[in-house]
C-alpha cells in the first residue's frame, strides 16, 4: 500500500470535520511545494524563500498583513510585489490572504462557540457585515449556515 493509499484510508475512517481539515492541509502543502518554479539564480532563490516565508506569516495571522505591508516587507512598490507574488504562486497576494482568512474563519466556527461578532473581530473586519457578506461569498452561505452544518457533521 502507497503512502497515498494509507493516508486515504486513515482519513475515511475519521468523522467528515476532521477529514475536511486533513485535506484541507495537504492541499495547502501540495500547493506550496508545486508552487516554486525552477531557480535560475541564487538571487531569485533568496527572494522565494523570503516569499515562502513570508507567505506562511501570513498565513498564520492573515488580519494582521495587507497587500501594502507585504510589499513593504519586501521594500517593493505594491504592484511589483504583486507581480512577483503571483508569479511564485499563482494567486495574488490580496486573494490568497482573503482564503486565509475565509480559512481562520471557519475554523474558529467549528472549533469555538465565539459569536459571529466576535470572530469578525478576530479576523479584522470592523464590520460584522462586511465579514458575513465576505464568508458568503466565499463559501456560499453566511457563517451561521456553515456552524450549523458544521455541527450536523
Amino acid at each position: 500500500m502507497s503512502v497515498k493509499e494509507e493516508l486515504l484510508s486513515k482519513i475515511k475512517k475519521m468523522d467528515n470535520k476532521n477529514a475536511a481539515l486533513v485535506l484541507e492541509y495537504v492541499k495547502s502543502l501540495q500547493k506550496e511545494e508545486s508552487a516554486l518554479p525552477a531557480q535560475k539564480t541564487r538571487r531569485q532563490n533568496d527572494v522565494q524563500k523570503r516569499l515562502v516565508l513570508l507567505r506562511q506569516k501570513v498565513q498564520a495571522n492573515p488580519e494582521k498583513w495587507t497587500v501594502d505591508s507585504m510589499a513593504e516587507s519586501f521594500r517593493l512598490t505594491r504592484s511589483r510585489f504583486s507581480v512577483l507574488y503571483k508569479q511564485t504562486f499563482g494567486e495574488t497576494p490580496d486573494k490568497e490572504k482573503r482564503a486565509f482568512l475565509n480559512q481562520k474563519a471557519r475554523s474558529l466556527l467549528c472549533e469555538t462557540e465565539k459569536t459571529v461578532q466576535e470572530i469578525a473581530a478576530e479576523c479584522g473586519y470592523n464590520e460584522c457585515e462586511n465579514f458575513i457578506r465576505a464568508f458568503r461569498k466565499s463559501n456560499g452561505m453566511s457563517p451561521l449556515q456553515f456552524r450549523k452544518q458544521a455541527l450536523i457533521f
